[in-house]
């Protein structure tokens, strides 16, 4: 047993004022193809909702001044993913959107979607995978027809015909037991 006094960089773990704690946790992230080290950080969904709302303005402005050896001109993705997550946990929009139709996908449903995506859609990056659920879900809210637009948009991304069911499942069908206590977030 190792000597609870002893400190250990590899794992080092801060707790910060409102409760979110940024932990050194000796996992690893393969980015392209090479294994990193990784920071975990944990939030209140209060909190990763702010969080996505300064990484969407950094992703707003880095778009004017683009530099070129940057490999991720934006943090659009993971904004987005913030924002769907603090959603499923329960953090209201400011102003919720009107759905343009009669039914708007909650975020859980969207979030679902993207996690299949990710699992079965390897070759589509994060970004796409967040626009193609963000995209179909806003078929889905119109009334007339955009089930079947929603199910073409799917079909015509993903490389089988069981993956866009999947994916069109977790867009229209609700978890068994929802935690989601939203109502959906902007297109």
């Amino acid at each position: 047993m190792t000597n609870p006094m002893q400190f250990d960089p590899d794992r080092l773990r801060v707790a910060l004022d409102n409760g979110e704690v940024v932990e050194l946790d000796g996992g690893t992230l393969v980015l392209g193809g090479e294994e990193s080290p990784s920071v975990v950080l944990r939030l209140a969904p209060w909190r990763a909702r702010s969080v996505a709302r300064v990484l969407e303005e950094w992703s707003a402005v880095s778009r004017v001044f683009h530099r070129a050896p940057r490999p991720i001109l934006t943090e659009q993705e993971l904004s987005r993913t913030l924002d769907l997550s603090a959603s499923v946990l329960g953090d209201p929009e400011p102003t919720m959107p009107l759905p343009r139709g009669d039914r708007t996908v909650p975020s859980r449903q969207r979030l679902d979607a993207v996690a299949v995506l990710a699992e079965r859609e390897s070759r589509l990056s994060a970004l796409q995978r967040l626009a193609l659920v963000d995209a179909a879900a806003s078929w889905l809210s119109e009334p007339n027809g955009g089930d079947q637009l929603a199910h073409a948009l799917l079909g015509a991304a993903c490389t089988d015909e069981v993956t866009t069911e999947h994916v069109y499942l977790a867009l229209i069908t609700p978890p068994v037991e929802s935690e989601d206590h939203s109502e959906g977030i902007s297109s």
